[in-house]
């Protein structure tokens, strides 16, 4: 082998590939098998090859660089979600650039506008679309690079969307608490809307609550004002909690003045006192700690005395006390959806004639992300796990 710095045939004749079949292993481009990738990355590491990212950007217009950004790192479901799609990308031989915007429209704005690198090194861009503001023009923003959403939520996708099991999950963890024997179930999200404003909802949590008082209805139990708490975080979690707590002490305390009514002597009123709360869905695994949290501060054992189910999966939640029944959903889905959707725009630029996916005409699509209901200690008890 020649002295010097490895070439890209060097790596090619080390693997007995030819060196197209190499470039595409280590570009991560599709139609490689997965054991000659491996066989050319390991020989590529063996060798110390460097891809050499200007003459390749100038050669082929891509950088092979995924531009990732979240709402926050502090969190560990943040973190998970991060973790998948950064393995994601890398597994694909693409290498992820990873920022947040710590819930800023603006930050969001600024990582797709005005990032140092986004007019020219991205090869395209995943955002979790939460942190935006409504009618934001993203082709605009983001110069017309391909472009992914993370629950959008959109009823008519603009772009290539990854929803969360939103409306679905939340069905069946009301479902679930309704298995359970609760007859009045609470939720803690951001608060009550009639069902008609639900209808044409587009948003995680509007779609959530859609779901939650869908499966209300269809068991004949109350959806109404009463039973609707705000609380997205665990400190709204304990204010709610303190809420239902209160709730849940005034309605004991009711029941036990109609029965001592009913037992005395010449009483014919009739008594129907309101239910105490029985059950709690939370919007997300972060309320439900601070709900079982507020709730223990007035002395109310979950599960005890009222049954608690989460929403998102947090890894947490399987080693509290109580141990937290939650939906759990598939983030190693949610990237591989979104890796394929974005790597399948590159690949319709790079074929095309340099348009925007919108200018060519593209539709956008949309896939929905699996889930899986945990029942845990919070919902069912040590005993019958």
């Amino acid at each position: 082998m020649p002295s010097g710095k490895p070439t890209l045939r060097d790596v090619a004749k080390a693997a007995g590939v030819s060196p197209m079949t190499a470039s595409n292993a280590l570009h991560g481009k599709p139609g490689v098998k997965d054991s000659t990738r491996a066989k050319v990355l390991a020989v590529a590491e063996k060798l110390d090859y460097r891809i050499n990212l200007t003459a390749s950007m100038l050669k082929s217009g891509r950088s092979n660089i995924i531009h990732i950004i979240v709402n926050e790192f502090d969190s560990p479901f943040y973190s998970k979600l991060v973790e998948s799609l950064v393995t994601e990308t890398t597994e694909r031989g693409l290498t992820p650039f990873v920022e947040q915007t710590r819930y800023s429209p603006d930050a969001a704005k600024h990582a797709l506008a005005n990032n140092p690198f986004s007019g020219q090194l991205f090869d395209g861009e995943i955002i979790h679309a939460s942190g935006l503001n409504a009618g934001v023009p993203l082709s605009a923003i983001n110069h017309g690079r391909p472009l992914v959403l993370i629950d959008a939520c959109e009823e008519t996708p603009t772009f290539d969307t990854v929803n969360f099991p939103n409306e679905d999950g939340a069905r069946a963890a009301v479902q679930h608490l309704i298995e359970c024997g609760c007859h009045r179930i609470a939720i803690v999200g951001d608060g009550y809307s009639p069902r008609t404003e639900l209808a044409h909802v587009e948003s995680s949590s509007g779609l959530r609550l859609r779901g939650a008082s869908g499966a209300l209805l269809d068991a004949g139990l109350p959806y109404d004002e009463s039973t609707n708490f705000i609380g997205y975080g665990s400190d709204s979690g304990i204010e709610a909690g303190h809420a239902i707590a209160e709730a849940m002490l005034e309605a004991r305390a009711q029941s036990a003045d109609d029965t001592a009514e009913s037992r005395s002597p010449g009483t014919t009123r009739a008594t129907g006192s309101t239910p105490a709360i029985d059950g709690i869905f939370c919007i997300n695994d972060y309320a439900a700690f601070g709900v079982i949290r507020g709730l223990a501060d007035y002395g109310i054992r979950v599960p005890d005395d009222v049954r608690v189910i989460g929403f998102d999966g947090a890894t947490a939640g399987s080693y509290t006390t109580p141990t937290l029944s939650t939906v759990q959903v598939d983030l190693d889905q949610l990237a591989q959806f979104a890796l394929d959707m974005i790597t399948r725009r590159v690949e319709q630029r790079d074929q095309g004639d340099g348009r925007s996916d919108e200018s060519a005409g593209m539709p956008a699509t949309r896939a929905t992300i699996g889930y899986t209901l945990v029942p845990r200690e919070s919902t069912v008890g040590s005993a019958n796990r």
